[in-house]
């Protein structure tokens, strides 16, 4: 095979985040890893330091996932078309959440804060949200965001479009 082989490909994708929302038995700013698994169509979601349960969300489940920062949804839940939706993500409690946030302390903000929002369709078809803090995983996000929207992208594209 060669040092440059297609199991390259199949190599998962992880990022670390901070819980903020969505998951029962999850308490806020627990840290989370993140895992694509290819072959087995879903995405892993465990806790980085205590001892929970993993969950998985398979892909067909995923109705659509974004990267958006703090200033963002703050300036997107003062308009009124703009609180249900950023970036085509709904963001569920994720808005008051930031809102709140931005009342708190010094104004001068040196750090931005980003924030992973998957939204996915749970069993009973009601459409959910999941809301992490991005940390430390900034160079790779972006490239898990594309993995995970081609995949999502893949299984949505033999269904019918309704309006």
């Amino acid at each position: 095979m060669g040092i440059f082989n297609r199991n390259k490909k199949d190599k998962p994708i992880s990022i670390n985040v901070s819980f903020v929302d969505g998951l029962e038995n999850f308490s806020p700013g627990l840290a989370i890893n993140i895992t694509t698994d290819d072959n087995e169509n879903k995405l892993v979601i465990k806790s980085a330091v205590v001892k929970k349960p993993e969950i998985n969300l398979r892909y067909e489940q995923i109705t659509g996932i974004n990267v958006t920062s703090e200033k963002e949804i703050l300036e997107k839940s003062k308009s009124v078309t703009g609180r249900a939706v950023v970036g085509g993500v709904l963001l569920g409690p994720l808005g008051a959440i930031v809102g709140g946030m931005s009342g708190i302390g010094d104004k001068k903000k040196e750090k931005t804060h980003y924030y992973l929002i998957i939204n996915y369709k749970a069993k009973d078809d009601e459409i959910k949200v999941l809301s992490f803090e991005v940390t430390n995983s900034l160079g790779q996000w972006d490239k898990f965001i594309e993995h995970v929207r081609k995949k999502i992208n893949a299984n949505n594209g033999d269904e019918p479009i309704y309006l």
